[in-house]
């Protein structure tokens, strides 16, 4: 069990590399082009086997704060790259159990943080922010989710902004791994796990908007008729 242990250990370690490469090429490379396509795929693949490997050694070592940390960030790549599949959803397209099953392992995912942050809080202090911040937005997110597969969404780009803001708060969920693996801040090390978060957040906040008014900005123009 330790030999496998440790096997486990260095995939954990290489797949958060890849995710954490290949997410910020992907951020940072042209939405739609071709390499964002490829770095995108790796870093899906990435996260996957950081999935995999974060269950076994969260359930080998009894770490349940890891094992949901582990569902929340492979819900979030799982829905961003789920929400390429349902472009159509807008136009009555069914969405497959396997994006129900999806979006209620979200749900539930944000449940169980939420009520573990009731065990930090009584037993860490302010610690308990950090299951509870990933709880709110990742139950949050998942019933988004199921709100637009009962009552669906209107805007034709909607999936276009369900991929950018998961994968980025998937992408959000590496580098916050990678610091706080190697900082420690004494009595504040919490926020080291919510800052990240929250200035990614952001950065994907701004790079969405601006394609938003883009698309915007294209439906404007085809509304208003050509002049004789």
């Amino acid at each position: 069990m330790n030999s496998l242990l440790k096997i486990m250990l260095v995939l954990h370690i290489v797949s958060g590399f890849l995710s954490l490469a290949c997410g910020l090429f992907s951020m940072l490379n042209r939405k739609g082009a071709r390499q964002h396509r490829l770095t995108g795929q790796l870093f899906f693949y990435g996260m996957t086997g950081v999935f995999i490997t974060a269950t076994f050694i969260s359930v080998v070592k009894n770490i349940p704060f890891l094992f949901m940390v582990g569902f929340f960030s492979y819900y979030l790549a799982c829905s961003g790259y789920r929400a390429l599949y349902l472009k159509k959803l807008h136009l009555q397209q069914q969405p497959a159990l396997l994006d129900w099953i999806i979006s209620l392992t979200g749900i539930i995912a944000g449940i169980g943080l939420i009520a573990f942050s009731y065990v930090w809080f009584t037993q860490r202090g302010m610690w308990g922010m950090v299951p509870l911040t990933f709880g709110v937005f990742c139950f949050l997110s998942g019933w988004k989710d199921l709100r637009h597969f009962f009552r669906r969404p209107a805007d034709k780009q909607h999936w276009f902004f369900t991929h950018g803001s998961r994968m980025g708060g998937a992408f959000a969920a590496t580098v916050t791994a990678f610091i706080v693996v190697n900082l420690q801040i004494g009595a504040l090390t919490w926020m080291l796990w919510i800052v990240p978060g929250t200035l990614i957040g952001t950065w994907t906040g701004i790079i969405l908007g601006r394609y938003r008014k883009k698309f915007q900005g294209k439906k404007t123009a085809e509304a208003v008729p050509a002049r004789s």
